[in-house]
């Protein structure tokens, strides 16, 4: 059942956007706890599609995501987890080199203490300062979205990104985040666009 409203629902999106073409990311990221000092490094693959500038969405994403901790925490628990999440992206330019964007969707956490649905909407601010350069500052608001507690955490994040060609592009992110937990986290992120 999941399965086929998460297909629907891309199936809608490419509806009302104009396609453009097929992209790839892949993504290693490593977060620390600050509240109990543990250490979680994760890869993603991010398969996904680019649409044409004058849609009103212009990428959509599967983010396929595999975490662990590096240690185990107080009751002697290594943390696992596996994630699946559907997101969707919004751009527009406020002039040549200011711009916005709006992201977020829907996933799932399966992981070995308590697997839970999850949503998270990001939006930032993108400031192109060479031609192949920008800076990007970003909030993401992120909560469980089934009731399970302990899960919601708003996030500063802010980093650079290098556009090797029309095709590849680097990203680095910094993060910092406060709620049900403190989190600090640095994310390395390649995409191609075919």
């Amino acid at each position: 059942m999941k399965f086929r409203v998460i297909g629907m629902a891309l199936a809608l999106i490419c509806a009302v956007a104009r396609a453009e073409g097929p992209l790839l990311g892949f993504e290693i990221e490593s977060e620390r706890n600050d509240n109990s000092g543990i250490t979680n490094h994760g890869v993603q693959i991010i398969p996904g599609w680019q649409f044409s500038e004058k849609s009103l969405i212009h990428r959509v994403e599967l983010l396929i995501d595999r975490d662990q901790d590096t240690t185990r925490d107080a009751d002697g628990v290594l943390a696992k987890e596996n994630k699946l999440f559907v997101r969707i992206r919004h751009d527009w330019d406020f002039a040549e080199n200011l711009g916005y964007y709006i992201r977020g969707g829907v996933g799932r956490s399966f992981n070995n203490q308590r697997s839970f649905n999850y949503a998270y909407v990001e939006a930032g601010v993108e400031y192109r300062f060479m031609q192949k350069w920008a800076w990007t500052v970003a909030f993401r608001e992120k909560n469980a979205i089934d009731g399970a507690s302990g899960q919601h955490v708003a996030q500063f994040r802010t980093g650079p990104s290098f556009d090797l060609d029309g095709n590849n592009e680097f990203e680095i992110r910094y993060a910092k985040g406060n709620g049900d937990a403190r989190l600090t986290s640095w994310a390395f992120e390649y995409v191609h666009k075919f």
